[in-house]
């Protein structure tokens, strides 16, 4: 189980990768445990041979240093580092995100969705003006790096910045300068400018490194870059102006004199760095100078900035405010303290808060947090889940038994409703058998007031003597449902044998009106017509189209006789309700 007060870092430069594993005190200072710096062979300009010689290096140092399974943070090199110090007007901590992203998107040079970036506030005037640095890397490259460090089973858990880590060291091992003071840190590939004035800071990146040195070493002496470099290391030193005397061997006096003129370089990159920070950002002149990283241990190096920037320069001690522990050599670690500022600014970003917190995070990463994120919240769903299925099983378990012990009382009630039903569908017979024997009496009632009625409704149709009615039957599907009342029963409707069982049709009634008419000055046949229309609108009768059809309901006999007193009509009117009559 990994020890919750040590810390493993680890610093991705261009040609060595060291990494280091920290202890913190009761008083929360750091002690150095073990360190290790891998060398990287090659020109670190060559991207392509990086990654494979990263790879090794990293496996090495992950052995030697006994990180592997270690939580680990890790910092990239300046130089893939897009960096910018933009100044914002007074705004509310709320909406301060939102002008940073839109600063990042005017000021990146790449879409924000292919880059890892994030910012910190840097100072706040007394106005309210905020000052704010951005960083971004692409994506790509950052995710490579994870990715190398992640496959030697080292478990990275935040990605820094190497000069912002170098600025949060010095604020820790220097909390005694006051002054504006400036950290030089020649690595191989460029050189990172820290600008550091009270609680502010500025950074730069310059394409200008050991590398650019042993290319020049190489190209004056015509020898491949590894014998360049390993000359430059044995016996290189920046060669001093004035009247010094020069050095017996006329190769490293001409090898120091090709070193001179590439920290000429620098410095002029430096002065000019300095100006744009006086006059862009509002900053003041450093006062000092620290010279850090692998450069550094140049012979004669703090000699020449001191002379061409007329600065007090040191030597910057990465370790000034870091204890050693017993296993670890004192002139060793005293000797690499130079280039060890990003590992302590690494570790105390393990420990806790620091001055600039910016990180950049890889998809990994990002993924890994997102899920660690949800965690708690799915753990408590499960958890949540659990309970309702438990609570639901109790739930279900007490519900069987209340259904079962109330099935069983709903049984013996069914049984006694049961006997009951069976009492009240007897009396249920009873009731309509005696219902129908009372319909019968109570529609022989109706029945002889429904006659009353039609008749005296026909009664009341009369407007003279001209008509008569000695015949009124009724007719079924047009035969009479009675004999005549002369000549038998001949015309008396017949039971039907043609209708099949169950499927018997229903009859149709009508009311058949047998008369006589007397001539008339009325125009002798409109009499029936007119007696007849006046029959076709009473209620008990159905001929809604009797004006249209009317010879179909009413025929007439006429003549010229002037010796017949009448004539003989008939007339037939379906019944709208017709009696069932038996």
């Amino acid at each position: 189980m990994a020890d919750p007060n040590s810390i493993a870092v680890i610093s991705l430069g261009s040609q060595r990768v060291s990494g280091a594993f920290f202890g913190k005190t009761s008083g929360g200072d750091l002690v150095l445990k073990r360190y290790e710096i891998i060398e990287l062979d090659g020109d670190p300009s060559v991207d392509v041979s990086r990654l494979p010689q990263l790879k090794l290096a990293l496996q090495e140092l992950a052995a030697k240093v006994k990180i592997k399974g270690q939580k680990t943070w890790c910092s990239v090199p300046g130089h893939p580092v897009f960096s910018r110090f933009v100044k914002l007007p007074p705004v509310q901590g709320d909406k301060l995100a939102q002008i940073v992203e839109f600063e990042a998107r005017q000021n990146v040079p790449w879409q924000l969705d292919e880059v890892s970036w994030d910012y910190e506030v840097v100072s706040k005037s007394d106005l309210g003006e905020i000052e704010v640095v951005l960083a971004a890397m692409k994506c790509e490259p950052l995710n490579e790096m994870h990715e190398e460090v992640d496959s030697c089973g080292v478990k990275v858990v935040g990605m820094d910045v190497g000069p912002l880590a170098l600025y949060n060291a010095f604020r820790y091992s220097y909390p005694d300068v006051d002054e504006p003071a400036l950290i030089v840190d020649m690595g191989a590939r460029s050189t990172n400018l820290v600008f550091v004035e009270g609680d502010r800071f500025f950074t730069r990146n310059l394409l200008v490194g050991g590398a650019a040195v042993t290319n020049a070493i190489a190209k004056e002496f015509s020898i491949p870059f590894a014998e360049a470099e390993r000359q430059k290391r044995a016996q290189g030193f920046v060669a001093l102006g004035g009247a010094v005397e020069d050095h017996p061997d006329e190769g490293v006096n001409a090898m120091s004199k090709v070193m001179r003129n590439s920290m000429t370089r620098l410095h002029a990159e430096i002065m000019r760095t300095i100006t744009f920070y006086r006059s862009q950002q509002g900053g003041s002149a450093p006062k000092r100078v620290f010279l850090a990283g692998g450069g550094s241990g140049a012979g004669y190096i703090a000699e020449f900035f001191a002379e061409k920037l007329k600065l007090p320069v040191e030597i910057y001690n990465g370790l000034r405010g870091v204890q050693t522990d017993r296993g670890v050599s004192v002139e060793a670690a005293q000797a690499d303290a130079p280039a060890m500022g990003e590992l302590v600014g690494l570790a105390l970003r393990g420990m806790g808060s620091c001055p600039c917190e910016i990180e950049l995070v890889p998809k990994a990463l990002a993924s890994s947090r997102d899920a660690a994120r949800r965690a708690p919240a799915l753990v408590l769903a499960g958890l949540c889940v659990l309970g309702a299925l438990g609570a639901g099983i109790f739930w279900f378990n007490k519900a069987d038994e209340v259904i079962k012990n109330r099935a069983k009382a709903l049984t013996e009630e069914s049984a006694q409703l049961s006997n009951l039903a069976n009492q009240i569908r007897q009396l249920d017979a009873r009731q309509e058998e005696l219902r129908q024997r009372s319909a019968q009496l109570e529609q022989a009632v109706t029945d002889r007031s429904w006659w009353a009625h039609l008749l005296n409704d026909l009664n009341q149709q009369f407007d003279n003597d001209l008509i008569w009615l000695p015949v009124i039957e009724v007719l079924k599907d047009g035969k009479p449902i009675t004999a005549p009342l002369w000549g038998g029963e001949a015309n008396a409707v017949k039971p039907d044998t043609t209708t099949k069982p169950g499927a018997q049709a229903a009859p149709v009634y009508s009311l058949r009106m047998q008369g006589l008419y007397r001539k008339n000055d009325k125009g002798e046949q409109k009499v029936v017509y007119d007696f007849a229309a006046k029959l076709a609108k009473l209620n008990a009768f159905n001929a809604p189209d009797f004006e249209a059809q009317r010879d179909k309901y009413v025929k007439v006999d006429s003549g010229v006789d002037e010796e017949r007193y009448a004539y003989h009509f008939e007339i037939k009117m379906p019944l709208r309700n017709p009696l069932q009559f038996q």
